[in-house]
């Protein structure tokens, strides 16, 4: 975060942006003045900085701002500062330069150094005074990042809300959020109450709302959305701030993996689920549900062709953690299973729907059965809706078909088109794999016989409903032969 009068905005046609800094060159510049300037008075280094404000000196001052928080300063002298002020002061005010040379000669005197070491002790601790003796060094990336991101942090001291919506590290989120004390609700969104919409600004509860916007930005994906109370032409207005993670403003990256886990047993849930590739996506703490006035963030979803289902497990307790728990869960706005425990004192009937027991390892099979009822459940529902599939075409892509009719492509598979095949991602006409036939001669070269296929957007699948056979020598495939009546293809030798 910056101090509120270094922040710098566009306003225009009801929106507000802050003016983000996308160069490197002034970042770079400034870098190298605090690196140079190691070893010397900080004074030394303001003065060099301030040739550089000519031009826009609230994003010198700025950048600066940011990069003094990485330096260490240290007094300038050794001697014990504040004592020799006090013994310099306590004689009061001195009117001619003799006197002056007196009390200097005193002090060195007293502390046992000279009179121009007491000289440059006298104010030696004072921040401008003060030695650069470190500086942590980082890049003109990060310091851009780390510059805009505090544009829009400060930009929240002044936020009525904030709304944000990411599809990952939902808990953490989350948990920041009760730990910030932030208000919030939920909708397709979630929204945070901002410190302008109190009845007296706090600017504590602005610097926490500021602290959610690095972890929202951590996520792959995100968006924020926010009302500002600010001025136009001096006139309060109250104006739109939107930002998301594909807008191409320069922000700090994380190199914090997202995809963490609470235990080895989710850890391992999560491994065993993904490598039997049932054609769902696994995500880990994927959503908000809901849940009567709060919300619960699932510790897996289940994805595939617009159905979802939900992990939560209950792995640990304490008797009010578990009854908070199991209230939430009965309130819970999505299907959910949940596993738990065997070691917790409860039972099935405190849970609604589904409920799996687990010990050392949560059991993959029963979810897997879930899923696939769930897909059943679906495919039964809309081949109920579809009625006659006609198609003109001799080729129509599965996929086409399916984005048509509006349907998931796994029905299409198990439906009878009468006068089609189905063929890997196409359906075929069957007229039209006759008159392929008829181009294709019996113990034809293999090579011979793609060329063909591919000239007519077909893949050696096809050969199988034309009642061919692949040869093969080794591992190399050499012909196609007509199958005998039996099955068989005929003997190559």
């Amino acid at each position: 975060m910056l101090p509120r009068e270094l922040l710098v905005v566009w306003k225009r046609k009801g929106n507000i942006k802050p003016r983000y800094l996308r160069e490197m060159v002034l970042a770079e510049k400034i870098i190298q003045i605090f690196q140079e300037h190691q070893g010397k008075k900080y004074k030394e280094l303001l003065g060099k900085l301030e040739k550089l404000e000519n031009n826009d000196f609230k994003v010198v001052r700025g950048l600066s701002t940011l990069l003094v928080r990485r330096c260490v300063f240290t007094p300038s002298s050794e001697l014990p500062v504040k004592k020799i002020r006090a013994f310099l002061f306590k004689h009061g005010f001195v009117k001619t330069p003799r006197e002056r040379e007196d009390v200097l000669k005193q002090a060195a005197q007293h502390f046992q150094t000279s009179k121009k070491q007491i000289e440059e002790a006298m104010f030696s601790d004072l921040e401008e005074e003060q030695i650069v003796s470190g500086f942590k060094p980082l890049t003109p990336q990060e310091l851009v990042g780390w510059y805009n991101l505090s544009l829009t942090q400060t930009l929240m001291f002044d936020a009525l809300e904030l709304t944000f919506k990411t599809w990952e590290n939902l808990q953490r989120i989350f948990r920041q959020i009760k730990y910030l004390g932030l208000m919030y609700e939920i909708n397709e969104k979630v929204h945070v109450t901002g410190p302008a919409s109190l009845f007296k600004k706090n600017r504590k509860y602005g610097t926490s709302l500021a602290k959610l916007l690095p972890l929202i930005m951590k996520t792959e994906k995100w968006e924020i959305n926010a009302k500002i109370e600010t001025t136009v032409d001096k006139e309060p207005r109250i104006l739109n701030f939107n930002l998301r993670s594909s807008s191409g403003i320069p922000l700090p990256i994380s190199t914090e993996s997202t995809l963490h886990f609470d235990s080895e047993i989710e850890q391992q849930f999560y491994k065993d689920f993904r490598s039997l590739n049932l054609g769902w996506e696994i995500k880990r703490e994927p959503d908000i549900v809901k849940t009567g006035t709060s919300v619960i963030i699932p510790d897996f979803g289940f994805y595939k062709n617009n159905m979802t289902y939900y992990l939560e497990i209950v792995g640990f307790w304490t008797p009010e953690y578990l009854k908070k728990k199991i209230l939430k869960l009965r309130k819970a706005e999505a299907p959910i299973t949940v596993a738990v425990n065997k070691n917790l004192n409860c039972k099935k009937e405190d849970f609604v729907d589904e409920v799996l027991f687990y010990n050392n390892k949560i059991p993959v099979m029963p979810i897997v059965k879930i899923l696939k009822e769930m897909e059943e459940k679906q495919i039964k529902k809309e081949r109920q809706k579809l009625g006659e599939i006609k198609i003109k075409e001799d080729i129509v892509s599965l996929q086409k078909l399916a984005d048509d009719l509006n349907v998931n492509p796994e029905i299409l598979t198990t439906m009878n088109i009468p006068g089609y095949v189905t063929l890997g991602d196409q359906i075929v006409s069957k007229s039209f794999l006759k008159q392929i036939e008829k181009k294709i001669k019996p113990s034809q070269g293999y090579e011979k016989t793609v060329e063909i296929l591919k000239k007519h957007n077909l893949t050696v699948s096809a050969l199988e409903h034309m009642n061919y056979k692949i040869i093969w020598q080794g591992l190399k495939p050499v012909k196609v032969v007509k199958k005998n009546k039996r099955g068989g293809g005929v003997k190559l030798f």
